[in-house]
């Protein structure tokens, strides 16, 4: 005997996207399976099957795009690499770009989803990232104005395309930052 329900609901489609971005679920599916994803995450549970591989399916995908655009960006030039796990004091994704001033994270994008609904929480993550800078960064031997002038990106994948077509992503105020630097820099030569 099963000890399941069906249960039929009308949603805004609008407020399920919404819900299933504040609850960290890729809204990308059908309404239904985002409304169950949605109701899942708010309950606490898990898929079957995610909880058959522990979760490790997205998170090999993630690693995998983060060593492909890491590696893509040192065959261009940088020492960059990947960088290790941290909770909630997360930094991103890749560790040997701070000194250049940046913060870079990846984000894989399932086949059947769009990038645009992967950027509010990758931005969100972004913006965390540089509330945690200043301490982080005291600790790995940078301060001052070498950190308030960090800038992070999100790099996100487009299936199908090379690692150089991917999205490079930064909030628009860093990119007036950037466009001011830059104005600078040619004054100065």
């Amino acid at each position: 005997m099963s000890n399941q329900t069906t249960v039929t609901v009308r949603l805004d489609a609008g407020l399920l996207e919404a819900a299933a971005l504040a609850l960290g679920v890729d809204p990308a599916g059908t309404p239904a399976a985002t409304a169950a994803a949605v109701l899942r995450a708010a309950s606490g549970r898990r898929r079957p099957s995610a909880v058959a591989d522990g979760g490790a399916a997205p998170k090999r995908a993630g690693r995998s795009w983060e060593r492909t655009m890491i590696s893509y960006a040192n065959q261009h030039g940088m020492t960059w690499d990947l960088a290790p796990l941290r909770g909630t004091r997360d930094l991103l994704d890749v560790t040997g770009c701070l000194p250049g001033g940046w913060l870079v994270g990846a984000k894989a994008v399932a086949r059947d989803a769009s990038a645009s609904r992967k950027l509010p929480a990758a931005m969100d993550q972004a913006a965390r990232a540089l509330e945690h800078l200043p301490a982080a960064a005291r600790s790995l031997g940078f301060a001052g104005a070498a950190v308030s002038a960090v800038i992070p990106w999100q790099v996100i994948q487009r299936h199908g395309a090379e690692p150089g077509r991917a999205y490079a992503v930064t909030e628009f105020d860093h990119m007036l930052a950037i466009a001011r630097m830059r104005d600078e820099w040619k004054q100065e030569q």
